[in-house]
């Protein structure tokens, strides 16, 4: 590059930066733009009429100020405030009327553009009024040319649906992805909300559609009726049995089950623990044993009503032992293992008494006796050691499994703390508790309470939610939480979408309306929010509502899918982009660039930046 070629292109460069630098420091007035082409370019002598009046300014000077603004905007971003103001032009098309035929449309729009060279013009009223008959010819001539396009998207459409075949499964579609673009989530997403056991129609962010649906009669209400009325219980059992696999082993019918809610099966399984150790025989005590039972005997002599009592009952036999005036112990004949643990049980009876009655101090003397006997029977037989230790198991199982039922009653923190301490200092009773707490879950489920206990479940702050947190494994919460949430959903769907039959909400009224345009929520408020992009894109959605409105048909097919527990059906319907639905776009550009705003452009070409 020589000397000179360098200094032009540095001198360029500089050039586009300073008027960069100037275009940045012009203020942005978008929403006076958008008001402009709302009003047919009114909005600044309206604006400046309401300032004047409550600032006391005089008039012409407060409007020779939003004009300067105005036209320093236009002057420093042509394009970008062009978009704007065509976007607020949007806003008086969309009013109802003047399309029905060729000399209608050309008529409502050039009384548009008329108006809007009148509003954009300056100077008095003679001046302003030498404008109308050029806007008006510019604005008609813009109005035929979008009348001929509407109708062309209306043609491209009828082709399209001819050409395919599949004008249901277009619209259908459409709408199907109307509404999960509510959603925020996205086709894959929703796909895994049916694997994991949701419905499409269970989301909150579109049950207002749904209940439309619902209330519109026909086939649709029946097959959301039937697809949604069983979904409360079916789920619930679904979250019982996924809860069930964590908390409560074999069931309420199993035999553990029974046998920790029976004393009397806990008594039986005792007796049978120890049924092993008179097989074949009791064996005789060994000597070393022998006299632990005298010593025993003498030391606690209380004990021997407990014993005696316990023996007759069960033999109607006298001791094997008599007690001498001098307290000493005679043995009748030779004890057995099995007796020997008799007296330890005896023993353990009166420490219990003893603590029970306040003395405490006794009772740990006596617990020092029943610890030595026991020392002595474990060493001379492993058999009464190990069914000892299972009776104590079967106990503590009983005791837990008790305390577990009642899990839900009184104090919340008191039984998490209960809980805890039984986790630490019996692990193996823990699963004993959590069956317990399973059979008070069951009981719940079984009254009217079981609607609001998976509410309550997904709640951590409330009881229920607390207790079941805290007795779950942890690794397994998750899987039984993820149930509870679609538990709740579909209780919440089947509440707002099929209870009542009356007149629909406003809400859902809105989405009735909205049915087969392509139309959100989201759009709406955005929209109402003076966003031009989303202007246009509604132009152009409005554009495409040309088209065939949703039928009986088409409301049913739309039905079956939002309650169709097959994903791959439904990510069908979210990616399934026809021919007939790319005409249908490529046309509504068609008619975007070229409708009703074309008085708007005319009115525009006519005055220039303001």
């Amino acid at each position: 590059m020589t000397p000179e070629q360098q200094a032009i292109y540095d001198a360029a460069r500089v050039r586009t930066q300073q008027e960069q630098e100037e275009r940045a420091a012009v203020p942005t007035e978008r929403l006076r733009t958008v008001a402009q082409g709302a009003t047919l370019g009114f909005s600044d002598e309206i604006e400046a009429r309401v300032l004047a009046l409550a600032t006391g300014r005089p008039y012409q000077e407060v409007l020779d100020e939003i004009r300067g603004r105005l036209k320093a905007y236009k002057q420093a971003r042509p394009g970008e405030a062009l978009a704007y103001e065509l976007g607020g032009a949007i806003a008086p098309a969309l009013i109802p009327g003047g399309q029905s035929s060729l000399l209608r449309a050309g008529g409502r729009a050039a009384a548009e553009g008329a108006a809007y060279a009148f509003g954009t013009g300056e100077g008095g009223f003679t001046e302003r009024a030498s404008r109308l008959p050029e806007g008006a010819l510019t604005g008609a001539a813009g109005g035929v040319l979008g009348y001929g396009a509407v109708k062309g998207v209306s043609r491209l459409l009828s082709a399209a649906n001819r050409a395919v075949g599949r004008r249901g499964a277009t619209i259908v579609n459409r709408e199907v992805q109307r509404l999960v673009e509510q959603t925020g989530r996205s086709p894959d997403e929703i796909a895994q909300d049916i694997i994991d056991g949701k419905l499409l129609a269970e989301n909150k962010t579109i049950q207002a559609a749904v209940r439309a649906l619902r209330t519109g009669g026909g086939e649709a209400s029946t097959v959301l009726q039937q697809g949604l009325e069983t979904r409360p219980a079916e789920t619930r059992e679904a979250l019982l049995d996924e809860m069930r696999s964590y908390l409560g082993g074999g069931g309420a019918g199993s035999q553990v089950a029974q046998r920790r809610a029976s004393d009397d099966m806990t008594d039986a399984a005792i007796r049978q623990a120890y049924e092993g150790v008179r097989t074949p025989i009791d064996p005789p005590a060994p000597p070393e044993l022998f006299n632990a039972m005298r010593d025993a005997l003498e030391r606690v002599p209380t004990a021997n009503e407990t014993l005696s009592t316990a023996l007759r009952a069960r033999t109607k036999q006298s001791p094997f032992y008599t007690i001498q005036s001098d307290g000493s112990v005679q043995f009748t004949r030779t004890p057995t293992v099995m007796e020997a643990e008799q007296v330890r049980r005896a023993l353990s009876a009166r420490v219990t008494a003893l603590y029970r009655a306040g003395e405490g101090d006794a009772a740990e003397a006596v617990a020092d006796v029943e610890r030595a006997l026991r020392s002595q029977i474990d060493s001379s037989s492993a058999a009464v050691r190990d069914a000892r230790a299972l009776t104590a198991a079967i106990k503590a199982e009983r005791d837990a499994y008790k305390a577990g039922t009642k899990t839900f009653a009184g104090d919340v923190n008191e039984k998490i703390a209960d809980f805890e301490e039984l986790r630490a200092s019996n692990p193996a009773a823990v699963e004993a508790y959590r069956q317990g707490a399973m059979q008070a879950i069951e009981a719940l489920m079984t009254t009217g309470s079981r609607s609001t206990f998976v509410a309550k479940l997904m709640d951590p702050s409330s009881k229920y939610g607390a207790v079941v947190r805290a007795i779950l494994p942890e690794d397994d919460l998750a899987a039984v939480l993820r149930k509870a949430d679609i538990a709740e959903g579909a209780q919440t769907a089947a509440g707002k979408v099929l209870i009542g039959t009356g007149s629909q909400t406003a809400e859902a009224a809105q989405e009735a309306a909205r049915q087969g345009m392509g139309i959100g929520a989201a759009d709406v408020m955005a929209v109402a929010g003076g966003d031009a992009t989303a202007l246009l894109s509604m132009a152009g959605r409005l554009v495409r509502a040309t088209a065939p409105k949703l039928n009986d048909a088409d409301r049913a097919a739309v039905a079956r899918i939002l309650v169709s527990r097959d994903p791959d059906l439904v990510r069908r319907a979210l990616t399934d982009r026809t021919a007939a639905e790319q005409l249908t776009q490529l046309a509504a550009q068609v008619a975007r660039s070229t409708g009703t705003q074309a008085g708007v452009q005319a009115g525009q070409a006519l005055t220039g930046p303001q």
